[in-house]
């Protein structure tokens, strides 16, 4: 049932125990999602005016001045950092008019097809050291240069203002790492001393639904988040927040103009399936999605405290972030690793995917487990560690 398309190219259905993660699909879009996609399908639009009018819906609800979807979270930071990198270019005097052809030959075309060349403009990235991430890699990608300063766990404002010169572009801020380093409203004020915008990349910041708008409150001159996690929308979406002149210049440098971002367009569906996700996100009782999540995570928990080979089986709460996993230690004494129990779940069909925490432990995200699926998770666990047991 549901997976006729699948089945016919031979591609397994996952039971996913592991979290919105884009390489298992990011999240199940509600049905409505699926209804504005495909009623969206069938009517041409202006794509300009469409991603003015979508933006205008995302500043609603951030408290930015202007939004814009994005080809995901790492495409809005590509075009944030274009968009910071074009300040000063003239750029700024092009009007976008929606209603005209896109004709940006000449001067136009010259100016907004500058990048990744950056002889021309500042390209320096602040960030953190205790703030790099593989996806950081997307300042890079339009252009720019990362300047890393600090240590693992510790950056100083003294730190920060050694680093800013005059090619400095923008500093880079992880929403994830915020606890470790300086904080992001200390970064704000430094960096705006010296005219110098801060990115926040809160891809995977939602929940909690107060974060929609904090790092702008917070001073943020753009935001990025992904709309196909916990928002729900299709996997390859995204959302850009923040001040309306460097929104405009990321609109610029995405498509239907002709900017570095071009490749990273998003359709009239994936823009209408994004902007009815984030609303019916924002009608829900998160608080009630939060008590699911851990009704299922205690019921695992509980379930696989008597299977044998489980040294331990607890519950981890973060209430404040709205995040709740189980984490399970391995008795690794005999011949079943934590490493083989991951692997041996994913061999398996439906394949079933959970996490490894190193050394001897594993761990169960309930957030995208369908009804049911806990059960299946369990029952697989179980059996590949009794198996285990009698064969040892």
């Amino acid at each position: 049932m549901g997976m006729g398309v699948y089945e016919k190219l031979g591609v397994r259905r996952v039971i996913n125990a592991s979290g919105t993660m884009t390489h298992l699909g990011g999240s199940i879009p509600d049905p409505k999602v699926m209804d504005a996609m495909k009623e969206a399908s069938q009517s041409f639009v202006i794509m300009a005016e469409l991603l003015l009018k979508s933006g205008e819906y995302i500043a609603e609800v951030t408290g930015a001045e202007a939004g814009l979807v994005t080809s995901g979270s790492h495409g809005a930071l590509v075009l944030g950092a274009a968009a910071c990198m074009m300040r000063g270019s003239g750029l700024e005097k092009f009007e976008i008019h929606p209603v005209e052809r896109l004709n940006l030959d000449g001067e136009w075309r010259e100016i907004i097809q500058r990048l990744p060349d950056t002889s021309w403009t500042r390209n320096e990235f602040i960030i953190q050291k205790a703030h790099r991430n593989p996806y950081d890699h997307a300042f890079k990608a339009a252009g720019g240069k990362l300047v890393v300063i600090g240590t693992e766990d510790k950056c100083t404002e003294e730190d920060l203002r050694d680093a800013i010169t005059e090619k400095t572009v923008a500093i880079a801020f992880t929403a994830r790492r915020e606890d470790v380093g300086l904080p992001l409203k200390r970064i704000v004020e430094i960096a705006h001393e010296y005219d110098v915008p801060v990115i926040v990349d809160a891809a995977d910041e939602l929940p909690p639904r107060a974060n929609l708008g904090r790092f702008i409150s917070e001073g943020a001159d753009l935001v990025a988040f992904s709309g196909g996690k916990h928002i729900g929308g299709p996997n390859d979406t995204g959302i850009l927040c923040g001040r309306r002149d460097l929104i405009k210049l990321a609109m610029l440098q995405s498509s239907p103009y002709r900017g570095i971002g071009r490749g990273m367009k998003v359709d009239r569906t994936q823009i209408m399936g994004l902007i009815t996700a984030l609303r019916l996100w924002l009608e829900r009782d998160e608080e009630d999605e939060f008590k699911e999540w851990e009704r299922k995570a205690e019921w695992i928990s509980k379930e696989l405290e008597k299977v044998p080979k489980i040294l331990s089986s607890k519950v981890v709460r973060d209430v404040r972030r709205k995040r709740v996993q189980v984490h399970i230690a391995i008795d690794e004494r005999k011949d079943c690793t934590a490493v083989d129990i991951v692997f041996n779940l994913r061999k398996g069909d439906p394949s079933i995917w959970v996490n490894y925490l190193g050394s001897n432990e594993i761990e169960i995200n309930p957030t995208m487990l369908k009804d049911g699926e806990e059960k299946m998770v369990v029952t697989s666990i179980r059996k590949i560690l009794t198996s285990s047991i009698s064969t040892s």
